[in-house]
Order: C-alpha cells, then sequence, then structure tokens
C-alpha cells in the first residue's frame, strides 16, 4: 500500500511542486512481534525554496488503511499577524488544518529562529483504489496551493 501511495504523489505532483527526497523508516520493537513502516516524501514548490512540506505515510492495519499526514514549514515568519494571516489564508484551502509556532532563543530575549508550521491528516482506504486516487490528486493539488502562500 506505501508504494502505491508513493506512486499517487509522484503522479499528481508535478504540477504542484517536486519531490526532493524519498525516506523509509522501518521498527522494529523488541518487546511486542511488530514492524511499522513510515515514508516520507521531503516536497518543495516548484518555483523558489521555501516552505518546505514533508508527508508522512503510515500503515494503520497492513493492505488496509494508512495515515497521511502533511508538514508544512514557513520558517522566517516571527509576527503572530503574519502567522494568523497565513493560518487564514491555508483554512481556506483545507478546512482541518492547524498551527504550530516553533522558536528557537539563543538567550532570554535573543529569538534566533521562528518558524510557522501547518500540518493536517487524514485516512485514506486500501480496499477503494479509485477513491483513493482522488483523494491523493485533491490533497496534491491543496499542497500545492499552500506551498503557494
Amino acid at each position: 500500500m506505501l508504494q502505491r501511495l508513493i506512486e499517487l504523489w509522484d503522479q499528481n505532483m508535478p504540477e504542484n511542486g517536486m519531490i526532493h527526497d524519498v525516506i523509509l523508516r522501518s521498527e522494529h520493537s523488541l518487546l511486542e512481534d511488530e514492524e511499522t513502516k513510515e515514508v516520507k516524501l521531503i516536497i518543495a514548490p516548484a518555483e523558489g525554496e521555501q516552505p518546505a512540506a514533508s508527508v508522512f505515510l503510515y500503515e494503520l492495519e497492513p493492505g488496509k488503511s494508512c495515515e497521511v499526514e502533511i508538514e508544512l514549514e514557513y520558517p522566517g515568519l516571527d509576527l503572530s499577524e503574519q502567522g494568523e494571516r497565513l493560518w487564514e489564508q491555508a483554512r481556506e484551502i483545507v478546512a482541518e488544518v492547524s498551527l504550530s509556532e516553533k522558536k528557537r532563543f539563543l538567550a532570554p530575549g535573543q529569538l534566533a529562529e521562528a518558524t510557522f508550521i501547518l500540518d493536517y491528516h487524514f485516512v485514506v482506504e486500501c480496499s477503494d483504489e479509485e477513491g483513493t486516487e482522488k483523494i491523493i490528486k485533491q490533497a496534491a493539488s491543496d499542497l500545492g496551493k499552500l506551498l503557494g502562500l
């Protein structure tokens, strides 16, 4: 299922952005006899370098369903007004998107870096191939619009 989702993202991203890297992580529990797999697609807009997006694919039930989580980082925004405006624009594209702010300080009161992160997720069912293709196509289109903000 993860391979099929990677193919669908690859098919639908060219007009919306470029996949720069694909990372597969596999973890095997020493206490429980189970293995989890995660795929991370790193995507950049078709034009420009920022923001960057990460699409995480998690197999929930092998062969049955997968969770798709999308995260976009907007570095350099340090005013709450910019974050609020960004979130309002993003919610017009994806209603369930959430906004986080990450700040790094070198010393008290000395801000070194500020980043706003938009993220949202959804679940796709493996049994519905046509529905999955439709959902990923829409998600890639939405992601392209968010990368353009």
